[in-house]
């Protein structure tokens, strides 16, 4: 039997008038009904749900008796049965604007003690690298606390489990595919609440002149942007697995995954010290990983990718060539247009920087057979290890400056780079 007696029934069309209620009510009746939806987001917790259902539970508002207040009950449960072994997990979320902070997390979890919970699962539009590693976690002696293991789902990590089981065609079931269709199409909606990350802190704008001008921003200012860019990265991690229709994770380096208070005193001293916000990802089968770079202080954004070159051909100018023609229409012609921003490095033995030059002057040289006498050849190497491709959009300091255009210009650029070179 569940440790706590059932609260109220999600419902598909919830007649609340609280935008939070009528946003869970509906996301955890999909999660109930659609048996691949649910098993993937309980997959994210380290729980294994059954086809049948009848080994997940999910309520509004549970009743845990007791004199406790509205704002005390958790948002929702889910109840995971496993043999003798029951798990439960509270739900909080939030919606729009509302954001998560520590007392609140500190006062959840409390409540996660006091009612038996296991788990406490948070849901926000702010965004997180993985559902184990929440944009906020409590650092707290209390050993208690320490017990409760803290999960965070955002709205558009839902979205994106929700889209990519469609696009993968697994969900067999007519109906459930209809109703995971809808969920979809309502979170796509401003009106559901559910967004992505837009906009940067209302410091971004003085960090960047800080950086600019040489002078030491503040500390809080540095935090923030850090902490904007772990959530921005998060949303272009997403972006890239929908680009490429493939899992797509970011790569933390060891150093910094210890918890997600270090990543952040890690990276604030990195911005500090070179002016630049950094997110490597890996791509799987598309080979080396994807970094974006934007150097906040030089108001300059790098996407750059490497690529192997292939065995087919021994020369290094024809390895280029090989690689190039992907790139090169023979029907539609060549401008600097199509290519603007874009730039080829070429990496040889022995040699610790890169040739370059860009990628539209080594098509037309490939085009009137002259790439052998391009500045990306050294006539020196009669061997080459790597190609790299980088993207760094023309004038767009003005837009590196402003708090939300510059989020739009990172994600546009990271789509536009991902779908034309990467793909």
């Amino acid at each position: 039997m569940p440790k706590r007696q059932n609260g109220i029934a999600p419902e598909f069309f919830p007649l609340t008038k609280k935008e939070e209620d009528r946003a869970t009510s509906i996301f955890l009746a999909v999660f109930l009904n659609v048996y691949e939806f649910r098993k993937a987001l309980m997959a994210t917790l380290n729980r294994n749900a059954k086809k049948s259902g009848r080994d997940v539970e999910a309520f509004l508002h549970p009743s845990f008796g007791g004199k406790y207040s509205e704002t005390d009950i958790p948002d929702g449960l889910i109840i995971h049965s496993k043999r003798d072994e029951i798990w439960e997990a509270s739900i909080e979320v939030k919606i729009k604007s509302s954001e998560l902070g520590l007392p609140q997390i500190e006062k959840y979890l409390k409540r996660c003690v006091e009612f038996g919970s296991d788990a406490l699962i948070t849901i926000s539009n702010e965004m997180c690298i993985s559902p184990s590693r929440p944009p906020l976690r409590l650092k707290t002696s209390d050993k208690k606390l320490q017990r409760i293991t803290h999960y965070h789902w955002s709205w558009t990590f839902i979205h994106f489990q929700a889209e990519q089981l469609l696009l993968d065609g697994k969900i067999g079931d007519e109906t459930q595919r209809t109703v995971l269709e809808q969920f979809k199409n309502f979170l796509a909606n401003p009106i559901s609440g559910a967004k992505g990350f837009k906009s940067m802190g209302p410091n971004y704008t003085r960090l960047v002149e800080d950086l600019r001008a040489k002078v030491s921003p503040m500390q809080e200012h540095l935090e923030e942007a850090v902490a904007d860019w772990h959530q921005e990265s998060a949303e272009i991690s997403l972006i890239l697995s929908r680009c490429l229709n493939i899992r797509v994770n970011q790569i933390i380096e060891k150093n910094r995954s210890s918890s997600a208070e270090a990543r952040l005193e890690k990276d604030v001293r990195d911005l500090l010290k070179t002016g630049d916000l950094k997110a490597s990802f890996d791509i799987q089968d598309r080979g080396k990983p994807l970094s974006v770079t934007l150097e906040v202080d030089q108001r300059v954004l790098r996407i750059e990718k490497e690529f192997d070159l292939t065995d087919r051909v021994k020369t290094p100018h024809k390895k280029i060539e090989y690689f190039l023609k992907r790139f090169h229409d023979p029907d539609a012609g060549d401008n600097s247009g199509q290519h603007e921003g874009i730039y080829i490095h070429a990496s040889w033995p022995y040699l610790k920087g890169w040739t370059s030059t860009t990628l539209f002057d080594a098509i037309q040289d490939m085009v009137n057979d002259d790439l052998s006498k391009n500045k990306l050849i050294n006539p020196d190497k009669d061997s080459i290890q790597s190609i790299k491709l980088s993207y760094i959009p023309p004038k767009v300091g003005g837009k590196i400056s402003s708090r939300k255009k510059v989020i739009e210009l990172l994600e546009a650029s990271v789509d536009h780079f991902c779908k034309r070179y990467v793909q």
